[in-house]
């Protein structure tokens, strides 16, 4: 079975919805019957970038650095610490692990924690406030999705407005979109993050030959909604906006996954040919005043001989 775990990255929405809203269209600022006088005026810099206009497409460089082997470790000298107790205990590796409690630290006490602020009752959000929630809510994008021979890609996601969950098999790969992170669709920008895995059926097949695998027929371009509520338009633009990147990037997205797949096997390659090797492990804990190891006396710290054991 031949599986892999891609991460994108992602860009995290700011404030809460305060209450469900459904029902909302993708292709413009929401509306709702509370926020229906600030729909018609969108922020300019936070909804809509007339720089844009209506176009479809990523607006930063596609580019997969080559690989370089990491540099050697840097090897750390302590200064000599005069060491009043030590514990040694195996790993799993063969090695050692070494935790040894030094002469008690000279360093200042760090300053007390600043006052928490007063508290303020939080006030109810305004209906642009709202709006704008939505709005930013509809434009970060959260997917988990498992794609079959790069051609299939069963997709799920949750309603950040309804929290209902959505699942969809489409006729694409969306794993085209690994790394991307962000992207503009129709003037807008939205947000990214998802994690997929890819598997190549033949091998699952040959794997598992008593395995039915089903996968549901989908056309080229297709999407079939097999959960949740497929009238529900704002719900479930997002596989729409998906649908229509990848048509749009779609040589830029080939070859940047070819890139990193290549960097992949390189670094793959490199660490297989340079594996770590294990080492004992030394740790020295230098207790401050306040510790447990330390009792006062006359205002001073003095050392006190505790069992590191303990």
């Amino acid at each position: 079975m031949n599986t892999r775990y891609f991460f994108a990255p992602v860009v995290l929405a700011t404030g809460m919805l305060c209450q469900p809203v459904t029902g909302q269209e993708q292709a413009s600022p929401p509306v709702t019957e509370e926020a229906t006088v600030v729909a018609n005026t969108p922020d300019p810099d936070d909804i809509f970038d007339a720089s844009h206009g209506m176009r479809t497409f990523i607006p930063h460089a596609l580019e997969v650095l080559p690989f370089t082997p990491p540099p050697p470790p840097v090897v750390k000298r302590l200064p000599a610490v005069r060491v009043d107790a030590s514990v040694t205990r195996p790993s799993k590796n063969g090695r050692t692990l070494t935790i040894q409690r030094g002469e008690p630290s000279t360093k200042p006490d760090l300053p007390p924690p600043p006052p928490p602020p007063p508290y303020v009752e939080p006030s109810e959000p305004t209906p642009e406030e709202i709006a704008r929630r939505i709005w930013h809510q509809r434009h970060n994008l959260n997917f988990g999705a498992t794609v079959f021979d790069d051609k299939i890609s069963l997709v799920n996601w949750t309603d950040p407005i309804s929290f209902v969950r959505y699942e969809a098999v489409c006729g694409f790969d969306i794993g085209l979109l690994a790394g991307v992170g962000n992207f503009i669709h129709k003037g807008e920008e939205y947000s990214l993050f998802f994690l997929h895995s890819d598997f190549d059926t033949t091998e699952i097949r040959n794997f598992a030959n008593q395995w039915k695998l089903k996968i549901p027929d989908v056309a080229p371009g297709e999407i079939l909604f097999t959960r949740g509520d497929a009238n529900d338009s704002a719900a479930t633009a997002p596989m729409t906006v998906i649908k229509e990147i990848i048509a749009a990037e779609t040589p830029r997205l080939l070859a940047y996954q070819s890139a990193r797949e290549a960097h992949a096997a390189a670094s793959s390659a490199w660490h297989a040919a340079n594996p770590s090797l294990a080492r004992d492990e030394t740790y020295i804990l230098r207790p401050h005043r306040g510790s447990r190891y330390l009792k006062q006396e006359d205002g001073h710290s003095v050392d006190r001989q505790y069992d590191l054991r303990q």
